[in-house]
């Protein structure tokens, strides 16, 4: 057989790709700025499957991009995955720092330096179940934020610096604290007077809608950080994720995925009734299983392409989150002990998904 004439499987082949990876790996290596060489370069390997090589280059090829085409460089991630890297989330987007600034500025100076406090390392602000209704601003050191698992471990939610604030939750809905908030170092803090803060807020909107993206980031990223699967995660991962998250409200009887449809987004319920539909043999659709708040429908899709296995519908007013499958396999490559642990999930997601619609066949036959 002539060489021109073998299947791309033969070791010829096989010995040609491996010739041209050699040839770009020199190239970088000569032209280490230059994108289009380390495109390919990743390219190629990642046909041949050194997903740890190609990483590499996609990193500093993005580390390229990101100096004159941020743009670029995001499209980068969404395009290759296996680059691993996720995107610092640390600065919440605008309004990290902003707000605590927009305060400090209009409380002043002097009185700022009057209501201070001193707390040691390890010192509690509050505990959950603790009632409140104000603002701390961290003036400096750090205060760490913990959820507490069903099991009682406790997840780290945030790390609260200096110009920052911690409590918003319960400035916005008075109630019992939802977390423990402990000093990560020797911290400085105020606490703010909540009538005065009012008051600053409806005379400033920017203000109070800089302090409103600020409690909707962070309650995405406590239902997230309460979700078995997810909390293993590092902290910047949820924060990511949470992120790049929307979060969207269905009436009743609304179809939010069709079964066949391809999967684009990771989804939560967070709250009201969501069920897998599906029509059974006598062609009666029926409800083959509920998905309840908290459970995540899509995750699987981060390991391989898939579509929905049967319709999505909202039963009753139900809220959802949506993570876009691009960001949440974005953290699958980065995180390898978590692609583990959804590997596992996946097998027992399409187990359970097969139960259902066999029992769906079992009491169509009883009906008929």
């Amino acid at each position: 057989m002539r060489a021109d004439k073998m299947s791309p499987d033969t070791p010829a082949a096989d010995e040609k790709q491996e010739q041209e990876i050699k040839v770009y790996a020199d190239l970088v290596s000569i032209y280490p700025e230059n994108e289009e060489y380390l495109r390919h370069y990743a390219e190629l390997l990642l046909k041949e499957g050194k997903v740890t090589t190609a990483a590499d280059a996609l990193k500093r090829l993005h580390a390229l991009l990101s100096k004159h085409s941020p743009e670029k460089a995001t499209a980068l991630l969404q395009e290759f995955p296996q680059a691993g890297l996720v995107t610092k989330a640390e600065g919440e987007q605008k309004g990290n720092t902003e707000f605590g600034e927009m305060v400090r500025k209009a409380f002043g100076s002097i009185w700022i330096r009057l209501y201070q406090k001193r707390i040691k390392e390890g010192s509690y602000l509050c505990r959950t179940g603790d009632k409140g209704d104000t603002i701390t601003l961290v003036i400096d050191g750090e205060i760490a934020v913990f959820l507490r698992s069903q099991n009682g471990k406790a997840i780290l939610h945030n790390l609260i610096g200096p110009n920052d604030i911690v409590g918003e939750a319960c400035f916005l809905n008075p109630g019992a604290r939802n977390a423990d908030m402990i000093a990560n170092k020797d911290s400085t803090i105020v606490e703010l007077p909540r009538k005065k803060l009012l008051s600053y807020l409806v005379a400033h909107p920017d203000a109070e809608k800089l302090l409103e993206e600020k409690a909707n980031f962070r309650q995405m990223t406590t239902l997230l950080s309460s979700h078995e699967l997810l909390q293993s995660l590092p902290l910047d991962m949820r924060k990511f994720m949470a992120r790049m998250s929307n979060i969207e409200r269905y009436q009743p009887d609304t179809l939010i995925r069709r079964a066949g449809q391809e999967v684009d987004a990771v989804d939560m319920v967070i709250r009201g009734e969501v069920a897998f539909m599906m029509n059974d043999k006598n062609s009666q659709y029926q409800s083959i299983g509920k998905i309840r708040p908290g459970e995540l429908v899509g995750d699987t899709s981060a390991l391989r392409k898939a579509t929905c296995s049967a319709d999505i519908v909202a039963n009753s007013e139900a809220l959802m989150a949506h993570i876009p499958l691009s960001s949440f396999t974005n953290v699958v490559e980065a995180y390898p002990p978590f692609k583990e642990k959804l590997l596992k999930h996946a097998q027992h997601q399409r187990t359970k998904i097969m139960r259902m619609i066999a029992k769906m066949g079992d009491h169509s036959d009883s009906l008929s």
